[in-house]
């Protein structure tokens, strides 16, 4: 093992830690889309309003199920029981809205630089 494995094992960082970790991240990084979402959308008047709601609910779906995620693994945690098979979906579901939410968003704004 790595020295970084090791520590995370010295500190008793078991599955659950992790995975709470990575929907944090993701709730961060879907946080700070949204800004820069609509930090950008003034400077960009050929943008149809539509695809901006358009892109804002993706990137909220995504934030929210990365939120719901983190707080599914805190509720077992403190009931003591064992993680519910939704967890999964989430881990899967908010990267995929991340990722299509932030692709919409450069294809539009990109389309407003040709012009």
């Amino acid at each position: 093992m790595t020295e970084i494995e090791e520590e995370l094992v010295d500190a008793g960082q078991s599955d659950e830690a992790l995975l709470y970790d990575y929907f944090k991240h993701l709730t961060s990084l879907c946080i700070v889309s949204l800004g820069g979402v609509l930090a950008l959308v003034p400077n960009a008047k050929d943008l149809s309003r539509g695809m901006i709601i358009a892109v804002l609910i993706v990137l909220g779906g995504a934030a929210l199920i990365s939120f719901t995620g983190a707080g599914e693994i805190v509720r077992a945690r403190y009931r003591r029981k064992p993680l519910g098979k939704t967890v999964n979906l989430y881990r899967i579901a908010a990267p995929v809205l991340l990722s299509v939410g932030v692709g919409m968003f450069i294809y539009l704004f990109s389309r407003t630089l040709r012009v």
